[in-house]
């Protein structure tokens, strides 16, 4: 049973801690759908092995794709799509972090199982779980649960406070109001009797509320004291022994729960004392109770508030190394280590504003500790707000390192008190805010830490975490080892089982604690409460052995994780087990018998003893010399087990060991642990490595290779074997002479085929090899590859194919919809281009052949797959040949015929991909070697202007000191050797500044250009390449070289005032000038170098940037090309504005005016991998001003209106100031998302007819027109972007017919943005495939856009049942139709349904209708007349895989009681009518129109209307009539029924 398995039949309280190890670092989703291939994959490596990891994590996502493709529910594979998504992003940097996640989550798991199986718990674990026992929870989710209502009760009784005030109020002023003479009427008196008794009852009110304000706030107070904070002192110990191995960490949701709820009563009291207070000074009275009681109260909530806050500030994660992530609070100097603080309060209100800083050792007394430590890199940063955890406000720290202080004196304090491990620190946290006037304090530190400075010390530091966390809970005893505590056997034994289960997966029983205790403490290991020092433990020798007992244990459990991890899971290792034990366990046990123990005489080394017997009946053990991590790194330990032999008297017997302690047959044990098969026949004699050992009675060394060189090993030989793609075991050779052995000599491709091409037969040999593993080897595609070419591999066709972008590949996958598998081509499509399909398609014996060879290939992976139990890893290589057989039995020729013609076709898309592409596209740049040539020359020459600076440094020292000493001779000498390099120096300066002055006219007015055209393309669809990283790196290149010329000249200058003041040599003025220009090119290089890298685009609208919605957040980029974060970093202050300097807001009457809202400025920040300075505005939003006239829109309408946001920078830098700006693209703002298509209308439009970069926000004054041949690109864009598809030749040959009606193909933008515009149904098509259509779509199922005439015309000439997916003229918001072919007395019916709406494919997608579908006859029959996809493709063959898995496998369900139910789709075919008099061939359906559509369904099916068939009739809109298009069709004689 996989290990997924057993922990989902956990019970709940285990599966809690598994629920908290998955988060969105490492979705459950992917753990559940790729459970057996996660955990067959060795992610320890990994974690370790950046190559290894890259390539785990492409098969992570390659299997993801698998699993999507496979799923049939469209929710989970839109979910799996976008979870993949996110660990691309996540991960595509870092492989190896996502390998070190995986694998802690996996090794958490085995603990996990583990623990469950233990038969007892230890006491610290019985201690844990009855803390956190289901009725504490309850009773504290109870009280919580009662004061809010409480508080919510006060709330009420405040508002009734404030009504009965306003009353009286009321009242009061009334009465105050009235003349003199009428206060002493009757009225009067009673209107003031009335009074006093509403001030009566609004004291009473007061001082009742008071009353019950002053118990909640005491109930608060208990709750806190006795409840609260003890859960979270409870949860703060968990997470101590969860470091340590212990059971996992419960997670602090219901903790955060609690605090929050507490929080928001004592905030909710707040405003109720202010609200009070307002009260108050409305009116007062005599004592009146609030002005006594409100003050006292007020502290006293603020007090808790205070507390409360200050105290939920926790350490949600202790400082770890990522590379050892089962060892917190082990801190490596220059090592990055993480770590997470948590604020269990969600204050939303203080979102953004609050900044975490971390501080070493904070206020640690001197003289503690000898080394003093300081944090190396940013220890600052501002909390945010975690969707995934319920919105709470944390800070994750992942890049914090140490750095040791120097120290002057060279001393480092006190050395000797303590050893390095024994030293603890502690990590600081501080934070301070203020919420609703309340200004708090935050601080917390981290656990006590070890800080090692090498990896030896890593053993020593984690005892020393595991003793402290052992043994207190104290958080900040950093004197612990001053004088540590003793631990019981009990407690100490329980944590040494945790490392072995934390690690290994698997923990300690009885019998091993037990042995370990013998080891520990002698005669006194049976009593359980016998305390074992902290030097015993981990710094005294055990007696007789070079190492203490902690670094033997240690050596075992890293000797477990890297060589032994599948056979201690698999209880296979008794481990530790005494001598005496070993043989009095063996001694009765058949001969053969072993078992497996750890050395005690070694570090880290584990050896098998077995039995034998003597003739005499003698019983005799044998142990062979332990195998140590140097050995086990050579051999794994199970084929040590398996290969295991002895050698006595030069004889080599059978392997010694049979049965597994107490008698399991080795094999059995061990064999799915080998990690490779027996040896079968092969054609060569294999070697292999076999571990030996010499009885002492002979001296018998092992036969000596006499290969010249060194054998190859099991692994290395099916390694070449895989990289041949051929299955050797299945190559027979009958030979008794040649015995090649295969060598190590070279993996590469090309010389494992010479080798086995010199293998194949000659003449005058007596080889001889079988004909079809002949036929199999010389048809091998690499063999085939390899010597038609000897000298180099050349790429294939499909391979280039693979290389194009995203257009032209879907133009390749259009070739074979419907005509060739594409799987097939892909797998095979070596094979397939060797081969001559040109002949074969006029040769039919040559076709049989060449498929045949297709066929063998293909069975022989299959096989392959099945021998190395990489079945579902690998390609459905079964399904491939059997889809290869259905496609022949139309003729081999025929399948030969349609491969030549899409390989030809392919050719003409390889050529075609080099030519200009329409559209205006901006020209294609040059080769970017020829650009990368360029820049690495002027690099070359300035790192030789660097080296030629060095001499004439020398030459000014000299000419200083002759002239000093008045050696007029050499002064001259030093001179003209001065004169005469700085001369050749400042002509290299100035070659190079003019290749310097090329290549920024290069970058600034062609490269960057071309980018941003490039980047307005892909913006509506285009497939063009737009990363900026190459030009990042051109523009990088050059500034650091111009930085490096200016630091140069200002070298020389410096020099040349020195030597020649007057200057005499003439150099001054040309430095001067040299400068200057090269300032110059600094300053355009620099105030081009900003650019907006993803242009604004809202979450709702990825596919749509450009458009912005009022009042609806946006993000947008920008980034400096420059990377020189050194110069740059916190210089870059970038600020955006709406529309700043735009002309058209003061020219043009009612353009509308915004202001940004959201992030007003960011700084450029180092975020990229690269070290990219990048400034990302995340959460902008736009608001519309009242600046404009209103009723004013002369300018039309508001989406032919372009804005634009403009980014500025100021920058200081060497005394110059540069101000430095670059604007987006221009923008369309809607206030609606009925504008969202009219709005994508204007943006492809400017965005294609825009020629140059200048930003006309003026465009649609006079918008120019279009070509077809550029509009029709531009709307295959569209398809391809949302469907993965885009349009062929036939399609967009459909669509010109709808927007062209010019001679010239000119499309006018007044015709294409009309609201009847074809746009508008093409936009509610995208919106279809987008939500509804998208799998059939991009696999080529739906034929979309195609005329009824061309409809009928396609149909017509095919067998009845095939039938075709269009679009819907006729519905503008898109829908879909299907038509189908009926041949009846020689004439060809064609028969379309009614659309199917968003509304239709919302109940039912598309595929279960077509495959539910039904049409009913005269005779009442019903059958479903949908039997092929045109051309001729079987209808569940194309949707299959499409179908709804639940009601497919209702619909297998035998043997129920009930009746199979699922949604019908169904048609009624009237009789046909008579021909009409007319020219035309085809028959007209007569459907009846005068009849009601509800008496011709109980006319037809009569039959059944009486009986109890099980179908619910609602009314006449059940039915369908004809619509708009159904008439049209009838028009052109077309048959057409209602769904």
């Amino acid at each position: 049973m996989s290990q997924w398995k057993q922990i989902q039949q956990l019970e709940y309280r285990l599966l809690e801690h598994v629920d908290y190890l998955y988060d969105d670092n490492f979705p459950m989703d992917i753990r559940q759908c790729l459970a057996s291939w996660i955990e067959s994959q060795d992610w320890d490596t990994a974690a370790n092995d950046d190559s290894m990891a890259t390539v785990m994590f492409a098969n992570l996502l390659s299997q993801l794709d698998r699993v999507r493709s496979q799923e049939q529910n469209f929710l989970q594979r839109h979910n799996m799509k976008m979870i993949q998504q996110q660990l691309q992003v996540k991960y595509a940097t870092s492989p190896a972090a996502m390998a070190r996640v995986i694998s802690c989550c996996l090794r958490e798991e085995r603990r996990i199982l583990s623990s469950a199986c233990m038969q007892e718990q230890g006491p610290l674990e019985k201690s844990l779980q009855n803390s956190v026992a289901s009725e504490r929870q309850k009773s504290m989710d109870g009280r919580v649960g009662i004061l809010r209502g409480s508080v919510q009760v006060l709330d009420q009784a405040v508002k009734y406070i404030e009504d009965l005030q306003e009353d009286f109020d009321f009242r009061y002023k009334t009465l105050q109001s009235r003349d003199l003479m009428d206060r002493n009427s009757e009225v009067m008196k009673h209107e003031v009797i009335r009074l006093q008794e509403m001030l009566n009852s609004l004291d009473f009110k007061r001082k009742e509320v008071l009353s019950k304000m002053d118990v909640v706030i005491k109930e608060i107070d208990d709750l806190m004291t006795s409840q609260l904070n003890p859960e979270l002192q409870d949860w703060k110990r968990r997470q101590q022994i969860a470091a340590i191995g212990g059971p996992l960490l419960t997670s602090l949701d219901q903790l955060q729960s609690w605090f929050t709820l507490t929080a928001q009563s004592l905030f909710q009291m707040k405003r109720q004392l202010d609200k009070l207070g307002e009260l108050v000074v409305k009116v007062t009275y005599e004592c009146d109770p609030i002005p006594l009681q409100k003050p006292q109260m007020e502290e006293r909530v603020k007090y808790l508030l205070y507390h409360l806050i200050k105290s939920s500030f926790v350490v949600e994660k202790q400082p770890c190394m990522p590379t050892h992530p089962q060892k917190p609070l082990i801190i490596k100097t220059g090592v990055q280590f993480t770590t997470k603080v948590r604020l269990l309060v969600k204050l939303p209100e203080v979102d953004y504003q609050l900044k975490v800083k971390t501080t070493f050792d904070k206020d640690l007394p001197p003289g503690r500790v000898s080394r003093q430590f300081f944090i190396l890199t940013n220890n600052t940063k501002v909390m945010d707000i975690e969707d995934y955890s319920n919105g709470c406000l944390s800070v994750e720290f992942r890049h914090l390192q140490l750095k040791e202080k120097k120290y002057i004196n060279g001393t480092k304090g006190n050395e000797g008190l303590l050893s390095v491990t024994e030293e603890l620190h502690s990590l600081s946290f501080e934070a301070c805010f203020t919420v609703q006037g309340l200004t708090i304090d935050l601080e917390t530190c981290s656990l006590p830490l070890v800080v090692i400075s090498n990896v030896s010390q890593l053993p020593g530091g984690w005892a020393s975490v595991m003793w402290y966390n052992l043994l207190t809970d104290e958080p900040r005893n950093l004197a612990f080892f001053g004088n540590p505590p003793r631990a019981t056997w009990s407690q100490l034994s329980e944590v040494l089982s945790w490392q072995f289960s934390s690690l290994a997966g698997q923990g300690l029983n009885k019998e091993q604690l037990s042995m370990l205790g013998e080891k520990l403490l002698g005669q006194h290991a049976s009593c359980s409460d016998f305390q074992v020092s902290w030097s015993k433990f981990s710094k005294e020798n055990i007696p007789g052995k070079p190492f203490s007992f902690w670094m033997w244990l240690d050596s075992i459990l890293e000797l477990i994780k890297k060589h032994l991890l599948p056979v201690w899971n698999e209880s296979y290792i008794m481990g530790f087990v005494s001598k005496e034990m070993e043989r009095a366990l063996l001694k009765d046990r058949q001969p053969g018998t072993f078992l497996l123990r750890f050395s005690e005489s070694h570090l880290g080394g584990i050896t098998f003893t077995w039995v034998e017997r003597k003739d005499n009946g003698e019983v005799k053990f044998n142990s062979v010399e332990p195998y140590t991590k140097s050995r086990l790194n050579a051999l794994p330990f199970a084929d040590i087990i398996r290969d295991y032999k002895v050698i006595s008297d030069g004889v080599v017997p059978e392997n010694p060991l049979k049965f597994l302690f107490p008698d399991i047959p080795k094999d059995d044990a061990f064999g799915r642990l080998y990690n490779s098969a027996p040896n079968k026949v092969q054609p060569y004699i294999p070697s292999m490595l076999i571990p030996i050992s010499v009885r002492s009675n002979g001296s018998i060394s092992p036969p000596t290779c006499q290969s010249p060189e060194p054998p190859m090993t099991p692994g290395e030989f099916n390694m070449l074997s895989q990289d041949l793609c051929l299955d050797l075991d299945s190559v027979s050779v009958l030979t008794a002479s040649y015995e090649p052995t295969p060598t190590r000599a070279v993996f590469r491709l090309k010389f494992g085929f010479d080798r086995l091409h010199n293998a194949l037969p000659r003449a005058g040999t007596s080889r001889h090899w079988e004909p079809d593993t002949l036929h199999l080897i010389i048809h091998s595609p690499l063999y085939i590859v390899t010597h038609q070419d000897s000298h180099q591999l050349q790429m294939s066709q499909w391979l280039q194919v693979l290389q194009l972008d995203w257009g032209l590949q879907s133009q390749v996958s259009s070739l074979y919809e419907g005509r060739f598998p594409r799987e097939i081509r892909h797998c095979l499509h070596d094979v397939i281009e060797s081969k001559d399909w040109v002949s074969a398609a006029q040769d039919e014996s040559q076709a049989s052949l060449c498929f045949q060879v297709l066929l063998v290939y293909l069975e022989e992976q299959w096989k392959r797959s099945v021998e190395e139990s990489k079945l579902l890893q690998r390609p459905d290589f079964l399904g491939m040949r059997d889809c290869l057989l259905r496609h022949l039995q139309d003729g081999p020729c025929n399948l030969a015929l349609t491969l030549s013609e899409c390989l030809a076709e392919e050719k003409k898309v390889l050529e075609s991909a080099s030519k200009p592409q329409a559209c205006q596209r901006p020209a294609a740049e040059q080769p970017l070697n020829v650009m990368d040539n360029k820049v690495n020359d002027l690099t070359s020459h300035t790192s030789t202007i660097k080296e030629k600076t060095r001499p004439l440094e020398d030459l000014c020292e000299k000419l200083n000191y002759s002239a000093c000493k008045g050696e007029i001779k050499k002064f001259q000498e030093y001179t003209n050797s001065f004169t005469g390099t700085t001369q050749a120096l400042l002509q290299q300066i100035e070659n190079t500044l003019n290749l310097a002055g090329n290549l920024v006219a290069e970058l600034t007015d062609v490269e960057l250009p071309q980018w941003k055209a490039r980047q307005r393309l892909a913006c509506i669809g285009c497939p063009v390449n737009w990363s900026v990283a190459h030009l990042e790196k051109w523009f990088t290149a050059v500034a650091e070289s111009l930085k490096s010329v200016q630091e140069t000249l200002q070298k020389l200058q410096d020099q040349n005032r020195k030597i020649d003041k007057k200057d005499s040599l003439g150099f001054t003025g040309r430095l001067v000038e040299m400068e200057k220009f090269t300032l110059l090119l600094w300053t355009k290089l620099i105030s081009k170098a900003l650019v907006v890298e993803k242009q604004p685009t809202t979450s709702s609208l990825l596919q749509r940037p450009q458009i912005l919605k009022t009042k609806v957040k946006f993000s947008v980029s920008v980034r400096f090309l420059v990377n020189l974060p050194q110069h740059f970093k916190f210089l870059l202050k970038v600020k955006p504005s709406f529309d700043k300097d735009v002309q058209e807001a003061t020219t043009v009457k009612g353009f509308r005016r915004f202001e940004l809202g959201g992030d007003n400025s960011k700084m450029l920040e180092d975020r990229t991998q690269g070290g990219g300075l990048v400034a990302e505005f995340s959460h902008m939003i736009l608001k519309e001003t009242k600046g404009r006239v209103k009723g004013s829109s002369e300018n039309g309408r508001i989406v032919e209106e372009l804005h634009i946001i403009k980014f500025e920078c100021d920058l200081q830098h060497n005394g110059v100031g540069y101000t430095i700006e670059t604007s987006t693209l221009p923008l369309v703002v809607v206030s609606s998302s009925s504008q969202v298509a009219e709005a994508w209308a204007s943006i492809m439009w400017s965005n294609v007819a825009s020629e140059s970069e200048a930003q006309n926000l003026s465009f649609f004054e006079t918008p120019p027109a279009l070509t077809w041949t550029q509009l029709s690109e531009v709307l295959s864009w569209q398809f391809l972007s949302v469907g993965e598809r885009g349009l062929n030749e036939s399609q967009l040959a459909e669509l010109k017919e709808k927007f062209v009606d010019d001679p010239a193909d000119f499309v006018q933008w007044s015709k294409f943005s009309l609201k009847d515009s074809a746009w508008f149904w093409i936009d509610g098509i995208l919106d279809l495939i987008k939500k509804y259509l998208l799998d059939l779509w991009r696999d080529g199922l739906v034929m979309g856009f195609v005329s009824k005439k061309k409809t009928r015309a396609l149909l017509k000439r095919h067998q009845s049942g095939n039938f075709l997916l269009r679009f819907s003229e006729s519905i503008k918001e898109g829908a879909i139709t299907f038509s189908w072919v009926e041949h009846t007395d020689g004439s060809a019916n064609i028969i379309s349904v009614e659309p199917f709406t968003k509304e239709d494919l919302e109940k039912q997608c598309l595929p279960d209708s077509l495959h539910h579908f039904s049409q009913w006859n005269q005779s009442s029959v019903s059958k479903n007349p949908l039997l092929y996809l045109y051309p001729d493709i079987p209808k569940d063959e194309a949707f299959g895989r499409y179908y709804n898995s639940s009601e497919l496998q209702a619909s297998k369900m035998t043997g129920t009681d009930y009746l199979k139910r699922y949604n019908l789709s169904f048609c009624v075919t009237p009789p046909p009518s008579p021909p009409r008099a007319s020219p035309v061939d085809e028959m007209l359906m007569d459907i009846g129109l005068d009849l009601e559509p509800n008496q011709l369904f109980r006319d037809l099916m009569s039959d059944l209307w009486e009986s109890s068939w099980p179908l619910n009739l609602c009314d006449d809109s059940s039915f369908a009539t004809l619509n708009q298009e159904e008439k049209l069709m009838s028009e052109e004689n077309s048959n057409l029924c209602g769904t």
